[in-house]
């Protein structure tokens, strides 16, 4: 018995922990955004507009963008998958890289916007998350869903976490819970974000930016109040501001 006893000690504090390894992956996401649900939510405009719009552009992007997240240990990094061709009638897709290092709680973005590229490097926001009692399968994971809020857009965030992924961030940015988000849902289905393929342990995992960033340094704060005036002039002038701005 005390050699059972003596052989469980030794493995305990001897073994290689599963905990203490850097766990790295990579997700692929696909986002979809509904122009048509989105414009259907503007003050200016009427149902017969929404259903002139639904005709012309109904299909138009129905297959959506897909981004990659790739994480190793504590550090992540968003981004347009590379590999991504467009087909038929497009545009070039604005700047959208996020990284995320949660050991040092520091950020650096590049986001282009408004034509202008913007250099972000401050502190991760605090996200306030409202967990909730839902759950569902996403890329092969049980997930909890939560809920927060982006004041700046006026959206409401639905998020679906996976405690079995021991990483807490997540796309566009989004992170602060205990799990990976493999999905968001933005106002109600106007942009979902979905991951689509999940790869945990990959061998090679890049967390690292472009060596050769150009663009304006700001704080969040101040692009934030940018993009605000801009949404509130251009509904203000009845237009869909959401042609030049992310949703």
């Amino acid at each position: 018995m005390k050699n059972i006893i003596y052989t469980i000690i030794v493995l305990f504090f001897f073994a290689p922990s599963a905990q203490a390894q850097e766990m790295q992956g990579l997700i692929t996401y696909n986002r979809k955004t509904d122009y048509i649900s989105i414009m259907s939510k503007l003050p200016h405009i009427s149902q017969e507009e929404v259903d002139r719009m639904s005709l012309t552009w109904g299909n138009w992007n129905s297959k959506g963008r897909d981004y990659e997240l790739s994480f190793k240990g504590d550090k992540s990094l968003y981004k347009l998958r590379e590999k991504e061709t467009t087909e038929g009638y497009s545009w070039k897709p604005d700047k959208f890289i996020l990284t995320r290092d949660y050991k040092t709680n520091q950020k650096f973005d590049i986001i282009e916007t408004l034509g202008k590229v913007y250099l972000i490097e401050e502190e991760i926001p605090k996200t306030k998350w409202k967990i909730l009692n839902e759950i569902k399968e996403v890329a092969g994971y049980l997930c909890m869903k939560a809920e927060t809020k982006n004041l700046v857009k006026g959206q409401t965030i639905h998020a679906w976490f996976a405690d079995g992924i021991n990483f807490m961030g997540g796309p566009e940015g989004y992170g602060g819970l205990p799990g990976t988000i493999l999905e968001l849902d933005i106002n109600d289905g106007d942009a979902i974000i979905t991951a689509t393929e999940v790869n945990i342990e990959m061998p090679e995992v890049s967390t690292a930016l472009p060596k050769k960033v150009k663009g304006k340094k700001i704080a969040q704060s101040d692009l934030d109040v940018i993009v605000k005036k801009y949404i509130d002039e251009t509904i203000e002038g009845k237009k869909n501001p959401y042609w030049r701005v992310r949703y």
